[in-house]
């Protein structure tokens, strides 16, 4: 197996696809046929690592790779004597059965699998927040002896960037896939002559036997996808069929925006794992703000909560005149501001339960309105009571060097303060109803 300088490439990439790496959490997996392409970029596995400190050192590993640009080579000189030293080295008798754990083919393959998702993620994302002006995508197979004839099928096909086609073979297409996508402009497109193409009813996507399992014999189904078009057929390898940065940040152009220009790394990556994994975030949040309650400490970290949707953004755009960033955030200083003696003496204070809930409430309102003296957005949502959360967008805080939307208020209201409010002109109402 020939060694190719992947983290040579990638330090030449967008720093997304390192948070996109870091952005992960761990799963325990013995085949690799237990998890879905979703379930592989929303969380770290290497088959047959059952042990935490495996894959903690395989990750910190890669993650060297993917932050330095460490080579092939060099990643499996580095990681050999820590795996060896955990026991996580060579074959081993499992339940009568000889396992194969690591060896230097088996780091090959971690090595080229988790660099490439993991550029591919964030070349997608950047890709995806440039569609305005790089609307035509390429797909290009690196053509020479190993490339396979399935891959070699779609070598300079063009399709727009919201064909269905791209949430089923944006590559990597396979193991050891060194396929990618080039973006174009129209007159790109124009000036080398090149044919847009529509994948509509060119696709089609099943479930194949992909191994069994030798301890219980049960038979593994993982998802292929096939295109066929000009007597050519390009198809997947099981278990590859899907697009891991959209599985892993979403398919949105807005949200993918807002990654490609947040300049802040570590809140960049807390919004991806909100987005690949959002019951474990709710739990984070959960947990984040119960910690700032109980200790009453608080610093200049933030924590997101969702994103606006288009129809509120494009309503605060219209009356303000303002682009809102569409990334909902708190800071530690404001969960205390909002939870302050005078709110809790007068009865509107929020309840612990109310403050871990803001994420679900945030993004299910049940009214959003403006309020017209104060130019703040005020989300207006059920818990235990119906309550107003208040947010400046877009704002800055001191020391931050992103324009977010910050939540810097939430209390209980009465209903009908409330109208009264509304029926005064005091408070536009954006969206629902109160």
């Amino acid at each position: 197996m020939p060694d190719i300088d992947l983290g040579y490439a990638m330090k030449l990439e967008p720093k997304l696809a390192v948070d996109y790496f870091r952005s992960k959490g761990y799963q325990i997996s013995w085949n690799w046929q237990e998890m879905s392409m979703q379930a592989h970029s929303q969380a770290f596995t290497v088959a047959k690592a059952t042990s935490l400190d495996v894959l903690e050192s395989v990750r910190l590993e890669l993650d060297r790779a993917l932050a330095t640009g460490t080579t092939e080579h060099e990643f499996k000189k580095n990681l050999r004597p820590v795996l060896e030293k955990l026991g996580w080295w060579g074959k081993k008798i499992d339940i009568n059965n000889e396992v194969q754990l690591g060896s230097p083919r088996r780091l090959s393959v971690i090595y080229r699998t988790n660099l490439a998702t993991a550029y591919q993620a964030g070349r997608y994302q950047q890709q995806l927040a440039s569609s305005e002006t790089h609307p035509y995508w390429q797909y290009v197979a690196t053509m020479d002896s190993q490339t396979r004839t399935a891959h070699a099928a779609l070598h300079l096909r063009v399709f727009r960037y919201d064909d269905p086609i791209w949430q089923k073979l944006y590559p990597p297409n396979g193991w050891g896939c060194r396929c990618r996508v080039r973006a174009l402009t129209r007159a790109q497109v124009e000036r080398e002559g090149l044919i847009i193409e529509s994948s509509a009813g060119k696709l089609d996507t099943y479930n194949v036997n992909s191994g069994v399992d030798d301890a219980t014999g049960e038979i593994y189904q993982s998802e292929v996808t096939e295109f066929k078009s000009g007597g050519q057929t390009t198809r997947t390898d099981a278990g590859w069929s899907g697009n891991v940065g959209s599985a892993a940040m979403g398919s949105d152009v807005n949200i993918a925006k807002k990654l490609a220009i947040l300049r802040n790394r570590k809140l960049r990556q807390q919004v991806i794992q909100s987005l690949n994994n959002a019951p474990a975030r709710r739990d984070a949040f959960a947990q984040w703000v119960g910690n700032i309650l109980t200790t009453r400490r608080a610093g200049n970290a933030l924590q997101p909560l969702g994103f606006m949707t288009d129809d509120v953004a494009e309503r605060v755009r219209a009356i303000s005149g303002v682009e809102p960033a569409r990334l909902f955030v708190m800071s530690e200083k404001n969960v205390l501001h909002a939870d302050s003696m005078k709110h809790r003496k007068t009865g509107v204070g929020l309840t612990l339960r109310d403050y871990q809930s803001l994420p679900e409430l945030i993004n299910n309102p049940q009214a959003v309105l403006w309020d017209v003296k104060k130019n703040n957005l005020l989300y207006i949502s059920r818990g235990d009571g119906l309550m107003k959360i208040v947010i400046n967008a877009p704002y800055k805080l001191r020391g931050q060097q992103d324009v977010l939307d910050v939540i810097i208020n939430a209390y209980r209201v009465n209903l009908t303060d409330l109208r009264r409010g509304i029926a005064g002109g005091l408070y536009q109402i954006l969206s629902g109803s109160v």
